[in-house]
């Protein structure tokens, strides 16, 4: 069998070199931008009038739909680059200085509408792209780790959503000498689920005791079932949808035994509090009967596709890169 490219009879090698890197550029670029905005602004992150008309066009091919919902996939490059330079305190701790990263960015976009058009490129088209993703490489991975740097709110009780459900978590951090605080406990034998409720800062908002409320705060809610029990993932994203204006991601696992959602968590303890309630509702009607899974099967990832960006995979970064695994983000590391 022949694939796709060894039918065409002239492949440019370098220029879909070009392509895929420009394309893992923007929708990195995106994300960032999502996660940020979301996170200062809540549900008012963005000015969805600007993508209106392109969305609508877009949902009205119903016989090629696809699983695109962000506003962000409708938007063009120039006006995901004025974002970033019109909210740049929410991205200079990722991005090269200021003045730096507008003239890099500015050989980028003629690169991409060169590309975009089809147009013949510069030899050295590539290596301007591959030196600006290096100069960027460890901001994106920061970025990345920051999501996954999950913080205990302590004491539970000096936060309204954590007091809550401090109860649905039997392994929550307990004083075990003043100021001194450790994860110990034990699970009653029926409990059928965990729900930890954890933090989240970014780097551009300043350390604050008070998480309720505050902008560049994410509480960050981890739902595992236990007894091998399992998700019925399908069943558990339907009925999660209703949320998505809300949350920033629904994160999924290769074993289906664990949801973890981020909400923002300047929308305040009351709204944060009635979405886990309904979520753990949601939970409640999606478990499902054990199932072998094996570390490789692609099931879940595979679905994780067919939904909106605000879905997020196992094989995706923002679910499992921490502080501990250092790395080339892109995968661009100068060759000797």
């Amino acid at each position: 069998m022949f694939s796709e490219l060894e039918k065409i009879s002239e492949v440019d090698e370098s220029a879909l070199i070009l392509y895929a890197r420009l394309r893992q550029l923007e929708k990195w670029l995106r994300e960032m931008v999502y996660v940020e905005l979301k996170t200062k602004k809540g549900r008012n992150w963005f000015n969805f009038n600007k993508t209106k008309k392109t969305y609508e066009s877009d949902k009205a091919v119903t016989h090629i739909p696809t699983a695109d919902d962000n506003p962000l996939s409708f938007t063009t490059f120039d006006e995901l680059v004025k974002l970033i330079q019109n909210n740049w305190d929410l991205f200079s701790e990722y991005l090269p200085p200021k003045i730096t990263w507008e003239v890099k960015l500015d050989e980028i976009v003629h690169i991409r509408n060169r590309v975009a058009h089809f147009r013949s490129g510069h030899t050295d088209d590539i290596e301007r792209l591959l030196q600006l993703m290096r100069d960027i490489d460890n901001g994106f991975w920061r970025f990345c780790t920051d999501y996954n740097d999950l913080q205990p709110i302590l004491p539970p009780d000096r936060d309204a959503v954590a007091k809550k459900y401090v109860d649905l978590d039997p392994f929550s951090f307990k004083e075990v000498a003043p100021n001194e605080w450790a994860q110990i406990g034990s699970a009653p034998r029926d409990l059928r689920y965990i729900v930890s409720i954890s933090s989240l800062r970014r780097r551009w908002i300043e350390k604050s005791v008070v998480i309720d409320g505050t902008s560049g705060y994410i509480y960050n809610v981890n739902i595992h079932l236990r007894d091998s029990r399992q998700f019925d993932y399908s069943k558990f994203l339907a009925t999660a949808s209703k949320y998505k204006a809300e949350l920033i991601h629904i994160c999924l696992d290769t074993f289906s035994s664990t949801v973890r959602v981020t909400i923002p968590a300047i929308f305040g303890s009351d709204k944060v509090c009635e979405i886990i309630d309904g979520l753990i509702i949601i939970v409640e009607n999606s478990m499902t009967l054990h199932r072998p899974i094996d570390s490789d099967d692609q099931t879940v990832q595979k679905l994780s596709e067919e939904w909106p960006e605000y879905v997020l995979g196992p094989k995706n970064p923002l679910t499992f890169l921490g502080p501990d695994m250092p790395c080339s983000f892109f995968n661009v590391i100068k060759s000797s």
